[in-house]
């Protein structure tokens, strides 16, 4: 965070206060890697931090998650991450963002946490958070074809696309 001015801190939402989940956002996943063929894990993840478009919430219910997510416009990421004793399993945050996309079709929910491994080209990627991170389908398709495009993908298995892409 020390490449960060003071103004660029208070462009972020009042809500973005997680440490950890900024430090992985403004730190592993937008600097270059040779992994996803010299770009960021996350080509987009600084501009949409940078731009105020990044929210962390800690999750209360889901009522309150639900709620949230309906103001979701465009590129905005609304990320819910657990602290203990709402902490869930692996396979129960999973159902929970199977269960998230049914019922909200217009947006993609993605499970992060610690016992679910994500590695591309041999590198682990988690954040190590319990958390769903939450984007506006329509918006983070147009940006995957954009990658599709060049080798970002060259280096994912088939079955870390599929767990990616098939949402």
């Amino acid at each position: 965070m020390s490449d960060l001015n003071s103004k660029q801190i208070m462009r972020t939402t009042g809500s973005s206060s997680n440490q950890d989940l900024q430090d992985w956002i403004l730190g592993y996943l937008s600097k270059p890697n040779p992994v996803f063929n010299g770009m960021p894990p996350c080509p987009h993840a600084k501009k949409a931090w940078l731009d105020g478009n990044v929210e962390i919430n800690k999750f209360v219910n889901y009522d309150t998650l639900r709620e949230t997510i309906k103001n979701i416009v465009g590129s905005q990421v609304k990320i819910f991450y657990y602290e203990y004793p709402l902490l869930p399993d692996a396979e129960k945050l999973k159902s929970v963002v199977t269960w998230l996309a049914k019922e909200y079709p217009d947006y993609i929910f993605y499970d992060e946490h610690p016992d679910t491994i994500e590695k591309v080209g041999g590198e682990v990627i988690n954040s190590g958070v319990t958390a769903i991170i939450v984007q506006d389908r329509k918006d983070l398709l147009e940006k995957r074809a954009e990658l599709q495009k060049t080798g970002y993908y060259d280096k994912w298995t088939p079955e870390m696309k599929e767990r990616i892409f098939d949402r």
